[in-house]
């Protein structure tokens, strides 16, 4: 979400205004794709690992991470199971957070959260693949 609208947008509240152009208005984002899923499972990776740069030619030089490998290894998988249930339940979530689409998900009662407990769409979506 911060890539795409910047670290105000983590805010509870939070309305796109009018002001410096952001990454999401600059690339006319409306919804995720399986390489921002991907990209994002990398940075993660990334940020756990003991590196402390993301290396030009893909691997970690302390963890000797292929992260361009993982990169494409998650895009596969997401490409080629992109339309199952679960992962499609899982992008809508995701899309309601990032982008703020009213009425694309229904939040389980009594949810204190915008975004509902996803783990066991989570679950089901790995034992498919």
């Amino acid at each position: 979400k911060t890539a795409l609208w910047g670290k105000a947008s983590l805010a509870e509240g939070f309305v796109r205004r009018s002001g410096p152009k952001t990454n999401g208005r600059k690339w006319q984002v409306s919804a995720v794709t399986p390489g921002a899923f991907a990209w994002a499972a990398t940075i993660c990776m990334f940020m756990l690992s003991p590196d402390s740069e993301f290396p030009g030619n893909g691997v970690g030089q302390l963890s000797k991470i292929n992260y361009y490998e993982v990169f494409r290894g998650y895009k596969c998988v997401l490409v080629t199971k992109w339309a199952d249930p679960h992962i499609q339940k899982i992008v809508s979530e995701v899309n309601s957070f990032v982008f703020g689409k009213s009425g694309t998900t229904s939040a389980k009662s009594g949810s204190t959260s915008p975004m509902e407990d996803l783990a066991a769409e989570i679950d089901a979506a790995m034992a498919a693949m």
